[in-house]
């Protein structure tokens, strides 16, 4: 917490106030004319008391921090108000030293900075006053949502509570927050659920100081707050009790849509094999993980490997998915983890109460395309849970990896969007991110805002929610960019919705290269101006025109990279990962050899032979995640690409121990031909033990260039979640993205700091 206080001003009230009419030049002048003010409020004089006000800044509303500050000022007998200004909170008392001690010990407030000075005024109680209105909010530390409190499940659990088995409770201290603003500052008017008449029980609550829900925004009981509804076939069952109604369907292997904060979920049995087909099925996931949902850390045990730390992350307020290692096979998953949560709302918990067995927890949407939130969209279950608060702003659930003592965002949205990030930059900044796993980024002042996840770009009905997206964050925040920043691919949709942008407003358009964006991110989270960079991942458009991804970057320049190996068919050796590894190998081998090493027909292997020799359709690449699902396929694990990364993904699920192979380097250039030439002289060894040591190698060998710059090195990009490299990397003391996601989640808030850094 940063205290700054400002020299005691010459004024003698809260406000600014000048010479009536033109008694002086001071006026014209733009100075305080403290006789002739003197002379005129003299009168007023005795009645005014010197007060302290302060602007808080930081995680500030939506935690019922008015409340709390109200009642540690009455306990104190202090005089004065707090209130919310827009971008921060403020407090004005006659008691500067009780001010502080109070900000020090407050819970769950977040608070970066405050300023103080001192001021004029007459107060003679404490008092919460109404929020200011202002034309900005950005950067005032707007919580994301919460899980349920243990104060809430304990009423909720108590027959004789009010609240007693009410799925909508709530409390200062969680519930709804982001998906329930349509606009700022925090107040129950500004919320969705401002539908809902408080009764008189709620606003006795809300209005007694001593309550812990006074000020709660969100406070509802059954009398007067959202109710549930089991929906059949779109028809309305009237059931009597939809929680337990819905829990026999799940029972029976029935899949369900549930409405949850941010959208709705098809869930079912996580163990059912037939019911996880025919999900996959109705989604369009035909090999992607399903995350679970179990209802304690007992349940979780059963099924995964949990460790203290990932413990205190599953039981975090913001309650994410955690990649933890799986003790047995699902039909979930056909990796060696499996992605856990936690019930984070009273209505997964109560429906928890009838089921002993963890649940397969999907968005209810098909693959690429966007969450759903409105009743008529839910096309995918016949049978639908739903609740009639609406969802003000869609959020999917967040997925962190925990690797070596570090947290890593997979994906940032419920729990962590919209809390800022510290980003100095002296013009507003709109980044646009990427097209695949998109966010999209608002920078100014001292505070960066990502969007929650958007997805994939290409999808027709996800680039219009984007471009919703942006223009509701616009309009939220008030928000004028003077700068534009995109990635550098030319066909993107980003791209191409950025120049739109630029001549709208105006504004300059900056385009900025994918990988140094992923370096910037990185670097900027960690307040390194000098450093080095190691860049693993999928694609990205290079300076040269080529297809980068495993890049050495200092100071925003490439220096170093892997050895550029051939893509036949461009695009679709991604899809089809045997046509990489084919313009690998056909270095060091003839097409008859390669069609004894790998699957592949010898007649296919003739023509993709002429085909890299003639060049045609071909493109040259540096990805690492390309060489990763190259030896993937060459040593069995996958053959093609269903869902993003997957070849690199089975390559790390399917590794042991890795074996000693050197890194061969040629200047900055790490070479990869060797180590395919390696694996094929040894393929009949340990594949297991193959795999690791492809990603062992790529780690020692890219961090050997790196370390040649003596300067701090950071690592980012999508392989950064790769844990055998993590690992290898954070051992040698390498920074590692924390804060936004290493991969392409993370690109907006890398190019966001780009600019920055340039201004």
């Amino acid at each position: 917490m940063r205290f700054t206080e400002k020299p005691q001003r010459t004024d003698l009230c809260h406000d600014t106030h000048w010479c009536p009419g033109d008694l002086c030049s001071a006026k014209a002048n733009g100075l305080y004319c403290r006789v002739k003010f003197i002379n005129v409020v003299s009168a007023a004089l005795s009645i005014m008391a010197s007060f302290f006000r302060f602007r808080v800044f930081g995680r500030v509303q939506g935690i019922g921090f008015r409340p709390r500050i109200y009642v540690e000022a009455k306990k104190r007998a202090l005089s004065g108000f707090v209130r919310n200004a827009g971008s921060h909170a403020e407090i004005v008392a006659d008691n500067k030293e009780s001010v502080i001690e109070i900000l020090k010990t407050l819970p769950n407030a977040e608070i970066t900075k405050v300023d103080i000075d001192e001021i004029s005024g007459k107060y003679n109680s404490f008092k919460i006053l109404e929020s200011t209105k202002t034309s900005s909010c950005f950067g005032s530390g707007m919580p994301a949502d919460t899980t349920t409190c243990k104060e809430c499940l304990k009423e909720m659990h108590d027959p004789k509570n009010p609240r007693y088995n009410y799925f909508f409770i709530t409390c200062t201290s969680c519930g709804p927050r982001f998906t329930a603003v349509d606009s700022y500052p925090y107040d129950r008017k500004n919320t969705s659920l401002k539908d809902f008449e408080m009764c008189d029980s709620c606003r006795e609550e809300y209005q007694n100081p001593e309550n812990r829900r006074f000020h709660a925004e969100t406070i509802a009981c059954e009398k007067c707050g959202p109710t549930l509804s089991l929906f059949v076939n779109g028809k309305n069952a009237n059931v009597k009790n939809p929680i337990l109604e819905t829990a026999n369907l799940i029972l029976k292997g029935k899949i369900v849509s549930i409405k949850g904060l941010g959208g709705y979920h098809l869930a079912c049995l996580a163990d059912n094999t037939n019911t996880i087909t025919e999900l996959r099925a109705r989604t369009s996931r035909s090999n992607k993980p399903f995350a679970v949902m179990v209802r304690d850390i007992k349940m979780a045990r059963k099924i995964t490997h949990v460790s203290a730390e990932e413990e205190k992350i599953l039981l975090s307020e913001s309650a994410p998915i955690v990649l933890l290692k799986a003790k047995r096979k699902m039909p979930v998953s056909e990796l060696d983890t499996i992605g856990v949560m936690l019930p984070y709302t009273a209505l997964h918990i109560l429906l928890f109460d009838h089921i002993d067995e963890p649940l397969a927890m999907t968005s209810s949407n098909r693959a690429d395309e966007p969450i759903t939130s409105d009743l008529g969209d839910e096309q995918f279950a016949h049978y639908v849970l739903e609740h009639n608060r609406r969802i003000a702003r869609k959020a999917d659930d967040s997925v962190v990896k925990p690797i070596a003592g570090k947290t890593l965002i997979i994906r940032r949205s419920r729990g962590f969007v919209p809390m800022p990030i510290e980003l100095e930059t002296k013009s507003p900044v709109l980044a646009l991110g990427g097209d695949s796993m998109n966010t999209f980024c608002l920078a100014k002042d001292e505070k960066a805002v990502l969007s929650r996840h958007i997805g994939t770009l290409s999808n027709p009905k996800t680039f219009l929610r984007y471009k919703q997206e942006i223009e509701s964050f616009l309009k939220l925040y008030n928000f004028k960019p003077k700068i534009i920043s995109c990635d550098m691919h030319p066909d993107y949709n980003s791209t191409a919705f950025a120049k739109e942008l630029a001549k709208r407003f105006p504004a300059k358009l900056v385009p900025v290269q994918h990988h140094i964006a992923h370096a910037e991110s990185c670097a900027s989270e960690h307040g390194l101006s000098d450093y080095a960079a190691i860049v693993c991942d999928g694609s990205g458009h290079g300076l040269d025109g080529k297809v980068w991804g495993g890049e050495i970057i200092v100071n925003c320049k490439r220096e170093g990279h892997l050895q550029e190996q051939v893509m036949p068919g461009a695009e679709s050796a991604v899809h089809y990962p045997k046509k990489m590894l084919f313009g690998i190998l056909n270095k060091f081998m003839n097409a008859q050899e390669i069609s004894k090493v790998v699957e592949i027909a010898p007649d296919e292997c003739i023509v993709l032979e002429k085909q890299v020799a003639e060049n045609f359709n071909c493109v040259h690449t540096t990805s690492t995640g390309r060489i990763f699902d190259a030896a993937s396929t060459l040593l069995g694990f996958c053959e093609k690409r269903t869902y993003d990364g997957r070849p690199a993904i089975l390559l790390e699920a399917n590794s042991t121990k890795h074996l000693d192979f050197s890194a061969k380097t040629k200047g900055n250039v790490l070479l990869t031909t060797p180590l395919f030439e390696y694996l094929v002289e040894n393929i009949d060894i340990d594949k297991s033990r193959l795999a690791a040591t492809v990603q062992q190698y790529i780690a020692e060998g890219m961090y050997k260039i790196a370390a040649k710059y003596k300067k701090p090195i950071v690592f980012s990009g999508g392989c950064a979640y790769n844990r055998i490299m993590a690992e290898h990397m954070v051992s040698k003391g390498v920074y590692v993205n924390e804060k936004v996601p290493a991969g392409d989640g993370g690109l907006s808030f890398g190019q966001a700091a780009f600019c920055a850094l340039k201004q």
